[in-house]
């Protein structure tokens, strides 16, 4: 069976501004159902870093998120500006966030944040003899706290529902996986 991609019959923006792009969509399915308005947010790319210090630790941050209204642990992660390419980004963004660099930057599979609403992809990487070489940079709106724990530790977080960024858990995971640090049932570690 093949899947028909929805016809856009009509689209135009509702919010263009720095934060936040919302599309409005007129859609109709091959079945002949129309969807309107079928709301699409815009976002930039997005970058996220597992970065690894020498000890094998995990770098990562806190810091308040207004939407969640809380304070959140997360890895360092940020927008690709207009003109970067994700690995200029996340470098840029470990930088800032940290202070840090990485002696080994690997991209990790593309992942999409959410494909029904939102037309943006994050570009999840993992670094390895990762090293604070400056102090943090941050935004003025920006307070950043940084740390490396163990995988342990930080598996212990997202056990525990402290590490509730979805995204990054997935980075996390895919990162784990990569390294040879997390396997599937029935086959051996080979670290």
């Amino acid at each position: 069976m093949t899947i028909t991609p929805w016809k856009t019959v009509n689209s135009h923006y509702l919010i263009r501004d720095s934060w936040v792009v919302l599309r409005a969509d007129r859609c109709e399915t091959a079945g002949g159902v129309v969807l309107d308005p079928y709301y699409v947010q815009e976002p930039p790319d997005w970058v996220q870093i597992v970065a690894f210090d020498f000890e094998d630790r995990i770098l990562i941050t806190r810091q308040y998120r207004h939407g969640a209204g809380k304070t959140s642990t997360e890895i360092p992660c940020g927008a690709v500006e207009p003109g970067e390419t994700p690995t200029e980004a996340i470098q840029r963004e470990l930088l800032e966030e940290t202070g840090c660099k990485s002696e080994i930057l690997q991209p990790l599979p593309i992942l999409s944040p959410n494909p029904a609403r939102y037309s943006n992809r994050i570009h999840p990487f993992v670094a390895t003899g990762v090293r604070q070489v400056q102090e943090q940079r941050v935004d003025e709106t920006e307070e950043i706290e940084f740390e490396f724990l163990s995988v342990n530790e930080v598996l212990a977080l997202i056990d525990a529902g402290l590490f509730s960024q979805a995204l990054h858990v997935a980075s996390i995971f895919l990162a784990l996986r990569s390294r040879g640090m997390l396997v599937a049932s029935g086959q051996r570690a080979t670290r």
